[in-house]
């Protein structure tokens, strides 16, 4: 029951912006001091996605924890204009027998007339590119990768050390 409270508060506080590396490292050591040797991905599944214009631009590097069951949702804002919404996107993962991480999203941004949405199998720790311009004869407006990872594992510790270091240099 720890467990699932600190995934939940966790996914809480990356979902109001607090997804910095150092609010991750804190969920693992709160899932370590809980549970001896809790199973591989018990807590749900990291997604870690970047989002870049057609130009390369960096839009967003969002990061959800996503809890098995439950859709994680992430609006972005405008840092100047607060009102106005960059992006929304919902995101819901489970994980398959075969290990794999299935996920269902939809990202909707402002001035389309419709979201983009799908379904696609993540291997866990392989970065996967997405083409968000699947529409007829359309241009891309948003190149992605997803990064999924299992938590608690590894993988992940590995991927927090990195994010970490990141941060400090």
């Amino acid at each position: 029951m720890k467990t699932h409270r600190a995934v939940a508060i966790v996914l809480l506080a990356f979902l109001a912006g607090g997804s910095s590396a150092e609010m991750a490292v804190q969920t693992r050591h709160a899932l370590h001091r809980n549970h001896a040797d809790p199973a591989e991905g018990s807590g749900g599944n990291l997604l870690a996605l970047e989002l870049r214009d057609p130009d390369g631009q960096l839009i967003a590097r969002p990061r959800v924890l996503a809890t098995p069951g439950r859709a994680a949702h992430l609006v972005l804002r405008d840092p100047r204009n607060p009102e106005q919404v960059r992006l929304t996107l919902r995101l819901e993962a489970t994980r398959d027998p075969s290990g794999d991480v299935s996920v269902d999203w939809e990202l909707t941004m402002p001035g389309e007339e419709r979201p983009w949405s799908g379904r696609l199998l993540a291997t866990p720790g392989v970065e996967l590119a997405l083409d968000l311009g699947d529409r007829v004869g359309e241009r891309p407006m948003v190149f992605a990768t997803l990064l999924a990872l299992p938590v608690p594992s590894a993988a992940f510790n590995a991927y927090l050390d990195a994010e970490r270091r990141a941060r400090h240099t």
